[in-house]
């Protein structure tokens, strides 16, 4: 069929006095064409192009409704969550299609790396208070994770009192299959009971803990929870990629989740900074075994949804500044 721009030069060359033969010579078309477009009473009418459905087109309404109810689902969690619906596109479409539905959180950080086995960062994060077994109860997230492999653990708890906080350490400690040479907190009641001139002076029973397991605790310097920007980052994670539009049973139903989900997803996918999958970095480590945990004091086994949590009992211990602390476990 004879195009639209070719029609335009053939007509506009013959009232111009071309012959059918020059004209044929200039546009380097046949003859033929030439005589078929001075023989149509007007222009070739060019049939409008279908353009395949977008592969996103069926998943839209699906993604409209999830951001009207979760306008900070990132793309990542979008996509995750159509893929198992049978979404074959890419994350370009998904992008541009749900920019004006999203609330996106975008903060500067600097991130300061450590040698294996060197350093894990823990902190809590308070998820909000929810209706379990009819009574309002607020839940809190306590979450560590491993400086060099980016490795995860983190669970939710209706309590940050001690035990439960001592708790959540010897779980991390069993997930994780040894413990970091120091451990960086902030200046919560449960690690710091005061600041002295000698420097933080810390609660007696994470001494108790850190003396028993091997550690070094340490905390950030006052208003600088940044420098453990690491744990700050995995809690946005967590909330974003994890508790953003997921619905749960009960508590038991939630720590079940989240584990396989951190099993399964989180400690297996590539990591944006080391380019590696936390679960493989985990196995370089090199983290304090828990063969060196004093043989007086066992540890708990992982929480399920039929076990209740481990009870740790501290023994009376002298309270001293982390100057001190570091010298006796040097």
């Amino acid at each position: 069929m004879i195009k639209l721009e070719e029609w335009v030069d053939i007509v506009s060359l013959h009232r111009q006095g071309l012959s059918i033969r020059a004209i044929s010579r200039r546009l380097g078309v046949s003859r033929n064409t030439v005589r078929a477009a001075l023989r149509r009473e007007g222009p070739p009418i060019r049939a409008p192009q279908r353009r395949p459905p977008s592969k996103l087109e069926p998943f839209k309404d699906y993604l409209i409704t999830r951001l009207t109810e979760f306008p900070e689902l990132s793309v990542e969690a979008l996509f995750e969550e159509i893929c198992p619906l049978g979404y074959q596109g890419g994350r370009t479409i998904l992008k541009e299609f749900t920019l004006p539905y999203r609330i996106r959180r975008k903060e500067p950080v600097v991130r300061f790396e450590t040698p294996p086995g060197q350093q894990a960062q823990v902190d809590w994060a308070y998820l909000g208070t929810h209706v379990l077994a009819g009574r309002p109860t607020p839940l809190y997230l306590f979450v560590m994770i491993l400086s060099f492999s980016r490795a995860l653990h983190a669970e939710v708890t209706t309590s940050m009192d001690l035990p439960t906080f001592l708790d959540c350490h010897l779980h991390a400690f069993q997930t994780f299959g040894g413990m970091p040479r120091e451990i960086l907190y902030d200046n919560a009641r449960t690690v710091v009971i005061r600041r002295s001139s000698a420097g933080p002076v810390f609660h007696p029973a994470l001494l108790d803990l850190a003396g028993r397991y091997g550690f070094a605790p340490r905390v950030c310097r006052p208003y600088r929870a940044k420098t453990k920007g690491k744990v700050e980052r995995s809690i946005r994670y967590l909330k974003d990629r994890f508790f953003c539009g997921r619905t749960f049973t009960g508590l038991p139903d939630l720590n079940y989740q989240l584990e396989a989900w951190i099993t399964g997803f989180a400690n297996q996918r590539v990591h944006k900074t080391t380019q590696e999958k936390p679960a493989e970095r985990l196995l370089r480590e090199d983290l304090l075994p828990l063969e060196r945990v004093k043989p007086h004091q066992v540890a708990s086994p992982l929480r399920r949804a039929d076990r209740p949590l481990f009870q740790f009992a501290p023994v009376a211990v002298q309270v001293r500044p982390l100057s001190v602390y570091e010298e006796v476990t040097a």
